[in-house]
């Protein structure tokens, strides 16, 4: 079992086993299973697509909704970036130890290298967006956008 926290601090279970498997297949047609494959697309369809993500998340975590009397909705205002890039780790950690002890192991070091080159790729992505925003032409097409604006 892994947990996350919403963005209110509820912590939230997910634990993987044939009939959480079979929930998330049955509401979303996705076979958490296929998460870590890497020939496959789950893993792209989940994590890159939020609302996706979200279904899947609702599913996991039904039960855990129903005791609280939650609905799905309040569900999904109580989550935010950094509580679904929480989320997004404890399901791919929780579907890793599904898996017996050989495949787990190798399931895991991969995992290592995905978030780490995943790490690498944002730093970089900020890096070039921070330098974009302070450059001068960004400057210039605020002015250009200001001055149009106050024009009309």
């Amino acid at each position: 079992m892994k947990t996350f926290a919403d963005s209110a601090g509820r912590n939230w279970t997910i634990e993987i086993n044939v009939a959480t498997l079979q929930r998330v297949k049955g509401v979303t047609g996705i076979d958490l299973t296929k998460l870590i494959d890497a020939q496959g697309e789950t893993f792209t369809k989940v994590v890159e697509d939020v609302f996706v993500m979200f279904d899947v998340l609702t599913a996991l975590v039904q039960p855990q909704l129903d005791a609280q009397g939650m609905t799905t909705e309040q569900f999904g205002e109580s989550l935010d970036e950094t509580s679904l890039e929480g989320a997004v780790h404890a399901l791919i950690e929780a579907v890793i130890d599904f898996f017996q002890e050989g495949k787990r192991m190798l399931l895991r070091r991969a995992f290592a290298k995905v978030k780490t080159a995943a790490q690498r790729r944002q730093s970089t992505t900020i890096d070039k967006a921070m330098q974009a925003v302070e450059s001068p032409e960004f400057d210039q097409a605020i002015e250009n956008a200001l001055q149009s604006t106050s024009g009309n």
